[in-house]
């Protein structure tokens, strides 16, 4: 819990740091802050808020940048969203629908729109269905490391794929895979499958030596998802010199945005979140510290769900993209209510 006074440093830290994206120090918060207080109060309320959690230290600078327990804060309770009028809607509405009824135009429009406004990288989910269950899976061998797996959801559909697998794996090994992954996740809805696996191979830095392992295996290349599209936009301003001055940080970025298992991991937790959705660097983003992602899902009538987003670096402008991603997300789902 923080005092008032704190919640006023923290406050002009972020906005401050948001803006300059350089560490803040005790003088530009005595001066900024409506607090009438020396910068040696101030530096005493900074080291409280460093204890906190709140605020760290670069090695290089006697001031401090917030960290990701801040921008939290900040984005929840602190913050302004920039409004948006109703002429900026009907653009974005009329831009949309032109597109219409193609929904792979539509998505791609969006995801260019949502780049340009947010001035970062955006990215939009193709539509799928979400309630649907896991029943059953089967592997048919076809010959020494090709599969064909056929799985079997409750609602009666079928999605048949061929897979290479090691080709030391032999029939019988294959009816021991689909026998533990049908015991381990019959009747769990698929996004909760496809986010258990990748997960669970994550965490195996064996060499898929035993059953459970290998069996995993074969089951991630069956929900590798090549089917779900992500329409990416706006990478170039990754190289925008004020935005990204590590090297090493956009390499793990653009390595991130190839990894689609990654995207679609992050992209299907919003969908289970149903609703706008925050993630930020060293809280949520494993090897991606330095960014955040502002998610929002939206629908088609309720039977098929895709995500809008935008990832950034962790100092992007959160009151202004925040009720844009927002806005394009219920744009799209207004646009397919009338459109399908």
């Amino acid at each position: 819990m923080l005092t008032p006074r704190e919640q006023e440093v923290l406050n002009t830290i972020v906005i401050n740091f948001l803006k300059t994206k350089n560490p803040i120090g005790s003088r530009t918060v005595a001066k900024r802050s409506t607090l009438n207080l020396s910068a040696a109060s101030i530096r005493n309320i900074m080291a409280d808020l460093s204890e906190k959690g709140y605020l760290r230290q670069p090695h290089t600078s006697a001031g401090r940048v917030p960290t990701g327990k801040a921008i939290r804060l900040y984005i929840t309770k602190l913050f302004t969203p920039a409004p948006f009028s109703h002429q900026e809607k009907k653009q974005i509405e009329n831009k949309l629908k032109q597109n219409m009824p193609d929904l792979e135009k539509t998505l791609s429009s969006a995801s260019k729109l949502l780049s340009s406004v947010s001035e970062q990288v955006s990215l939009v989910l193709s539509p799928q269905k979400k309630l649907t269950h896991w029943k059953q899976i089967d592997f048919m061998w076809i010959k020494p490391g090709l599969v064909l797996s056929i799985l079997v959801l409750e609602e009666g559909l079928v999605q048949n794929k061929i897979i290479q697998v090691n080709k030391d794996i032999t029939k019988d090994d294959l009816i021991k895979f689909s026998n533990f992954l049908n015991e381990k996740f019959k009747g769990l809805p698929l996004y909760i499958v496809r986010q258990k696996i990748l997960e669970e191979m994550q965490q195996a830095h064996a060499k898929f030596e035993n059953l459970y392992q290998k069996a995993m295996q074969v089951a991630q290349k069956t929900f590798d998802d090549n089917n779900r599209k992500v329409f990416v936009e706006g990478t170039i301003n990754i190289l925008d010199k004020e935005q990204i001055k590590d090297i090493q940080t956009m390499k793990e970025l653009f390595h991130f945005l190839e990894e689609k298992s990654r995207l679609l991991e992050i992209l299907d937790k919003t969908i289970e979140e149903n609703g706008l959705s925050i993630l930020i660097g060293e809280e949520d983003l494993e090897s991606l510290e330095d960014y955040s992602v502002v998610s929002c899902p939206y629908s088609i009538k309720d039977e098929a769900y895709g995500v809008v987003s935008v990832i950034g670096p962790i100092y992007m402008n959160y009151p202004k993209i925040i009720p844009r991603v927002d806005l394009i997300s219920k744009v799209l789902t207004e646009i397919f209510q009338e459109f399908y």
